[in-house]
């Protein structure tokens, strides 16, 4: 019997979902996004339901991304490439299918998180109709990381608010507090656990989204909006990623967000920095479904490249953390290379 990753319980006309998957700090493996898959759509069949709620049974993680490990194991063991790739496919089809789901439910669907929401997590948060945290939740999208690109649909939602703005997230990595993100606009509002339960139980009632108080009463918001703007602003509109990481490293001293981002990158994967540049750029404007769709072969090529398998040995696997990427620095990274995978001509560029 498989093991339940996911937990369900309705309270008056409120079915809450909770992602239980603690030992791995809820990493989607395959059976639980199957799992979570059946719950959202055995919510949206019952007409006694009228809203959901989306949270996680552990205050460690709202979900720490997908099971990469899982899955870049599961492809080691396949034979050919073609295989390889059709593995992955299946995974990302269904992950992204789900993600899009959340984007188009046709319930009010509150998502609620505590702790670490990152990767694959922050893809299921980004569709809610409401997305609610507690202080103490962080985002990031760190994929560079591990010779993979910030992928769930990332493209559209990061560069929502601004195009500028989710590009040097997507190539950041960094982590971002709760404060921060509600200052960026990736978060509704703040708001602490107990009263969540108030906010569940008039759900409950039949309470609808646009009548919940929801105010966040925390004037460092606005601080930090400003200072990111201030940041932002010095990255020029009309400009290479070099001029953009030149930038960055020049001014680190001057502006936090500079600062950890270039510590992020001594451990980034150039090919991931070059190809995420040139995706969100090719992305910008598209839907989320269409970002998606893109995504889902995207991440099937990915799962044979050489800095994938790097990255997810060294860093999740093997845990030596010094992964050999295959190129040294990203103006070494050929832009033919970059196109293939975005299967793009390179007369297209």
């Amino acid at each position: 019997m498989n093991a339940p990753y996911i937990q369900q319980e309705t309270e008056g006309v409120l079915r809450i979902i909770r992602l239980d998957r603690p030992k791995a700090l809820n990493a989607l493996s395959l059976e639980m996004l199957t799992q979570l898959e059946h719950a959202l759509n055995d919510a949206l069949a019952d007409d006694a339901i009228e809203a959901v709620w989306l949270e996680s049974a552990s205050e460690r993680a709202f979900c720490a991304g997908g099971d990469v490990k899982a899955l870049a194991l599961a492809v080691d063991e396949q034979t050919d490439n073609a295989q390889k790739q059709a593995l992955a496919r299946t995974y990302f089809e269904l992950e992204y299918r789900i993600d899009l789901q959340i984007e188009h439910y046709e319930k009010p669907l509150v998502v609620f998180a505590n702790g670490l929401v990152m990767g694959g997590g922050w893809g299921l948060y980004a569709g809610a109709q409401l997305k609610l945290c507690t202080e103490r939740a962080v985002f990031a999208m760190p994929e560079n990381q591990i010779g993979f690109y910030p992928d769930v649909g990332a493209a559209e939602f990061l560069q929502r608010p601004d195009w500028k703005q989710g590009t040097f997230l997507a190539l950041s990595g960094m982590t971002l507090s709760a404060v921060e993100a509600v200052a960026l606009n990736y978060v509704d509002a703040i708001v602490e656990e107990d009263y969540a339960r108030v906010l569940k139980q008039s759900l409950s009632q039949g309470l609808s989204l646009t009548d919940l108080d929801l105010e966040t009463a925390d004037t460092s918001i606005d601080e930090c909006a400003q200072q990111w703007r201030t940041a932002l602003s010095r990255l020029p509109d009309n400009a290479t990623l070099t001029d953009w990481i030149n930038l960055v490293e020049q001014n680190a001293g001057e502006y936090d967000c500079f600062m950890r981002t270039e510590q992020m990158w001594q451990s980034a994967s150039p090919w991931s920095l070059a190809l995420t540049w040139e995706y969100f750029r090719q992305m910008r404007g598209a839907s989320r479904r269409e970002v998606l769709t893109a995504d889902t072969e995207m991440g099937a090529r990915l799962s044979t490249h050489p800095d994938f398998y790097a990255g997810v040995h060294a860093k999740l696997i093997n845990k030596n953390n010094e992964p050999e990427w295959h190129y040294p620095h990203t103006e070494s990274v050929p832009l033919e290379d970059v196109l293939e995978v975005l299967n793009v001509d390179s007369d297209r560029k």
